[in-house]
Formats: C-alpha cells, structure tokens, sequence
C-alpha cells in the first residue's frame, strides 16, 4: 500500500516524504486549542471553551491519518532504522494520542475542567517536541559545509543519500559506515557500486540501484568528488 501512495505521488513530481504535511494540522490545532482555551480562561467566555474543544476534536481525527503515514514514510525514507530521533517521535507520539484521547473524553462533558487547559498546554509542548525531533531528523548536518566547488555534490547527497547516510553514517547497518568506505578509493569502484549495491557478501542490500536515468556519471562524478573530500580524505588538499 505505501510503495503504490509514494509511486502515485511521484506521477504528479512528489518525492518527499508525506508526514510533514499531514502533521501540520493536529500539531496548530493542538496550538490553537490551548490559545483558545486562555482566552476563554481570561475571559470567561463559553465560546472559546468550544472552540478549543472543537479543534482538539479535529486534531485527534488527524492523527488516525499522520500516525500511519509518518510509519511509512520511516520505513521508506529511513528503512525502520531505529535512530534517536524516531524513538523520540515514536514515543512522543504515544504520549500526544493519550493526551488527546483523554481532552476529547474529558471535554464532552467538562469544557470548564481546570484539567482541560492543563491537557491543551500539555499537547501543544508535545507537538513541539515533536516538531524539534523532526527538524532534528531533517536539518542538522546531514550534509556537512564543504567549498563551494563541492556544492552541486553536496546537493546530490543531500537529495539522495543523506536520509540514510547522514555525516558519514549508515543508519541501516551501521557497520558499514559510509565514512572510509572502501568503495570511495577510487571513481570506478564507487560507480560500479551506486549502479549495482551489494553486501560484502555479494548479496543484495537495501540501497537501491542509481541507474543512468536516476543519476548521470557527470552527477555521480560530482558527488563523489564531495563524499571523497568529507568521508575519505586523511588529508584534506587546500582550496
């Protein structure tokens, strides 16, 4: 089912990752919920009691959508690898459809609950953490700085590789780090390996094939250039 969503999505030139976009509604209803329920707390007006309560409503539904989503996209784009990142996002993720769930059943009967503004600024912090852990997963350094005669490389691994390869690594064996890999010593042995990725053993593994329509040798030539100079080089030359 998700190979066929992600297939259909890049018909119409969609290849990120599907989450992000869902997530964006519980998480500024869950916002919203809790500006609505202070100013109903300041004020004493029943109405924005509702309107919190209404929009944590919508927020829980969304979940039923960006929990399953955001699972896919991690084994997609992450190969269920278990790194810090998804273990946070996973359990605050447990923690934030707990903390709806109960605003939902509390709040049918109880909209003047103290409780409830407690369980609205306890949801939106969650989301937040949720946000940091996500930009953490996206953003920091998957793709280290590197001389601007490296920057369309750079931009090849950060497109293609980063996701599984950040700094260096390999979130999917970590024994098989990218840093220092033998496949680097040399531009043929590296191209060999991107056309045709395969174990130590020889069988095959999780990276996919980067064929000619997927990457050109100029572009694998550029990208080698910048893993060789960040990952192997003992020795950096001078620019």
């Amino acid at each position: 089912m998700g190979s066929v969503l992600y297939d259909l999505l890049a018909l119409v030139g969609y290849s990120h990752p599907v989450h992000p976009v869902l997530v964006h509604v519980p998480a500024g209803m869950s916002i919203g919920a809790f500006c609505f329920a202070l100013l109903a707390f300041l004020t004493k007006q029943q109405a924005y009691r509702n309107t919190a309560y209404q929009i944590t409503v919508l927020a829980f539904v969304f979940i039923f959508l960006a929990i399953p989503v955001g699972f896919m996209d991690w084994q997609r784009f992450y190969g269920g690898a278990w790194i810090f990142e998804i273990k946070m996002k996973l359990a605050l993720a447990t923690l934030y459809f707990l903390l709806m769930l109960t605003a939902v059943v509390i709040g049918r009967r109880h909209h003047d609950s103290p409780a409830m503004l407690a369980l609205y600024f306890s949801g939106m912090l969650t989301v937040g953490g949720l946000g940091f852990f996500g930009g953490q997963l996206v953003y920091r350094g998957f793709a280290p700085e590197a001389p601007a005669q490296f920057k369309i490389g750079r931009h090849t691994f950060e497109s293609h590789c980063s996701g599984c390869h950040r700094r260096g690594e390999n979130i999917i064996v970590p024994s098989l780090p990218l840093r220092n890999a033998p496949q680097l010593q040399n531009f043929n042995d590296f191209l060999n390996f991107i056309r045709d990725p395969k174990m130590p053993d020889g069988s095959p593994g999780s990276m996919p094939r980067f064929t000619l329509d997927k990457l050109s040798d100029q572009e694998a030539k550029q990208l080698y250039d910048y893993l060789y100079f960040e990952f192997l080089a003992q020795k950096r030359p001078s620019y």
